[in-house]
């Protein structure tokens, strides 16, 4: 009879620390950050920013600080600037076509929303201003519904081009990304390994 009691209370501490582990099928932060270092993604990872190529008037008091940006980019031999009247026509060396997006196909992989602008005739060209990596998982939304999990991730930037003076401010909100995974019977997944 004390062997069934010590037995049965072995089972039920046995079952509760087992119910107490991981489920392996729960995206967890530590886990979506793993999944996300071995596979990075370009898309959202490396900023793009447009910059004017075709002609730009440097006369208003607003565009000073601008000429100057643009000026320290051709002493740098990433651009030229040619003086027609009073605009300037912007073109890149072959230096700064190592930064520099040419075709819709190659900005779709960091932008979808300005590769769409540049196929419906925007006069503007796209650079690299900066590389970006995911530093920490904030936190993870499971959609069992969907058999899908979003993740909220923290990034930092990792390195800036001498386009970097065209991005925006940085603020909390433009150095975060969402990252979407999807469950299947294999557990979480994020990419396909190649």
């Amino acid at each position: 009879m004390n062997m069934r009691k010590t037995i049965a209370i072995l089972s039920i501490l046995i079952l509760g620390i087992l119910s107490g582990c991981d489920d392996p099928m729960k995206l967890d932060n530590k886990k979506a950050l793993l999944m996300l270092e071995e596979c990075p993604d370009e898309y959202g990872l490396t900023k793009v920013m447009p910059i004017k190529a075709k002609y730009i008037d440097f006369r208003m008091d607003n565009m000073k600080e601008l000429q100057k940006a643009y000026e320290a980019l051709e002493s740098q031999g990433l651009i030229t600037l040619t003086k027609t009247g009073s605009l300037y026509h912007i073109d890149f060396t072959e230096k700064g076509k190592e930064l520099a997006i040419i075709s819709p196909k190659e900005l779709k992989k960091y932008d979808r929303r300005l590769a769409s602008m540049m196929m419906l005739g925007s006069s503007n060209r796209y650079v690299i201003t900066s590389r970006r990596e995911v530093s920490e998982v904030l936190e993870v939304q499971e959609v069992p519904q969907l058999n899908m999990a979003e993740a909220i991730a923290k990034l930092e930037i990792t390195e800036k081009t001498p386009f970097h003076f065209l991005e925006e401010a940085v603020t909390e909100h433009s150095m975060r990304k969402r990252f979407r995974f999807r469950k299947t019977t294999e557990g979480w997944k994020y990419c396909e390994p190649e």
